[in-house]
């Protein structure tokens, strides 16, 4: 004699929705050209003029003092410009920002065939890496943002 199946339980009907939303709203999350809030920004930098090639540019929101805060930067490439970033995703937040310049150069091994691991230093040795000393200041506005050049002398 075979005994008559029971259904399997109902799931509560609301959490089908629940499960079908949330990788809908992990897309959207990660979905979008610059993420909430972030502005499009594109610079280019200078040294004497003339492109400036592999010099990390980092925008310090004004007034802020906390270490934590996530500072937009860009890399420049052959031709001296970046485009910014904020974390992984391109832009910045608006509002105004002191801009400093790192750019790191290898230090030539004293000895010619040394087996040290190469010195890194920053080509310009910090003079336009102090955020407190640096002359240079942007606005970000919302939208698509075109700075002028940076021309580091």
């Amino acid at each position: 004699m075979s005994v008559p199946s029971s259904p399997a339980p109902a799931r509560p009907p609301r959490l089908w929705r629940w499960l079908v939303l949330l990788p809908a709203l992990g897309c959207l999350a990660c979905s979008g050209g610059g993420g909430a809030g972030l502005n499009p920004v594109q610079g280019k930098v200078l040294y004497k003029n003339q492109p400036l090639k592999g010099a990390l540019v980092t925008f310090h929101p004004k007034g802020a003092a906390n270490l934590n805060t996530l500072r937009p930067t860009g890399l420049t490439g052959e031709d001296g410009r970046f485009k910014v970033v904020t974390g992984e995703q391109d832009g910045a937040p608006a509002g105004g920002y002191v801009v400093t310049f790192v750019c790191s150069e290898e230090v030539k091994p004293k000895k010619p065939f040394a087996m040290e691991v190469p010195e890194i230093r920053d080509r310009f040795r910090g003079t336009y890496a102090n955020r407190e000393a640096s002359k240079f200041t942007v606005e970000i506005k919302n939208g698509v943002n075109q700075l002028e050049p940076f021309n580091l002398n």
